[in-house]
């Protein structure tokens, strides 16, 4: 039997995008907090089953928090969860006014897809242990980015981005393909305990956590979805 879940709280990409998640895998969303037998809270309120917050909210509450860091949503309207910085570097670059010196000192994140995260979430939520999995639960990537290989790699794509639209690639263009792994620098980011929600999310039979978008699919979403 499906599921009928509430989700309230803030609303923007990122909760649509966990309800569209919800739907498609035959959950029931109910208007009334009543009607549900699992609840959702965006926010830093001590309500329903699952509290989501951001890093810097900090929350009492009795059933399950998840903490999100680092979190990519591709169209730009969920900026309260970190990709701000993102979406600006796109912007510089699509503008080609990018200072790549102004960033050097900036911390590696562990960036995570939204899709990833839905999924995630939808996995635990949908699952019959649900109601159990109460305490402090982080969702990050696995592995981190700095400033400069981010930036590095929208340079790439959007030039080639560019030579499709007037037809100038080249065989050096189209050959050339830095990866970001090469550009990581020294500064080093200590990346949020993933073991609750990896170990969660085997006990509810899935094999953990392990995020499948690429970085270079998600920046070039970012680009796809930027705003003239």
């Amino acid at each position: 039997m499906a599921k009928k879940i509430h989700i309230s709280g803030n609303e923007d990409d990122f909760s649509k995008a966990l309800a569209d998640r919800l739907y498609r895998t035959g959950a029931i969303l109910v208007e009334s907090l009543e009607d549900a037998e699992y609840v959702i809270h965006f926010g830093g309120e001590s309500i329903g089953d699952m509290a989501i917050v951001t890093p810097d909210m900090e929350i009492s509450h009795p059933g399950l928090i998840v903490v999100i860091h680092d979190l990519l949503s591709p169209e730009g309207n969920s900026i309260r969860w970190g990709d701000g910085e993102l979406h600006a570097w796109a912007k510089r670059i699509r503008e080609e006014t990018p200072n790549l010196d102004a960033f050097r000192n900036n911390l590696p994140r562990h960036w995570v897809h939204v899709r990833d995260v839905c999924d995630a979430l939808s996995t635990l939520i949908l699952s019959d242990r649900a109601k159990s999995i109460t305490g402090l639960l982080n969702i990050s990537g696995r592995r981190s980015w700095s400033p400069e290989s981010i930036i590095e790699e929208m340079r790439m794509l959007w030039g080639r981005y560019k030579d499709s639209l007037n037809h100038s690639h080249t065989i050096e263009s189209l050959s050339t393909v830095p990866s970001p792994i090469s550009l990581e620098t020294k500064i080093q980011a200590e990346r949020p305990d993933l073991s609750f929600l990896h170990e969660s999310l085997m006990d509810c039979g899935s094999e953990g956590w392990h995020p499948l978008v690429p970085m270079r699919v998600s920046l070039m979403e970012i680009f796809a979805h930027a705003k003239d």
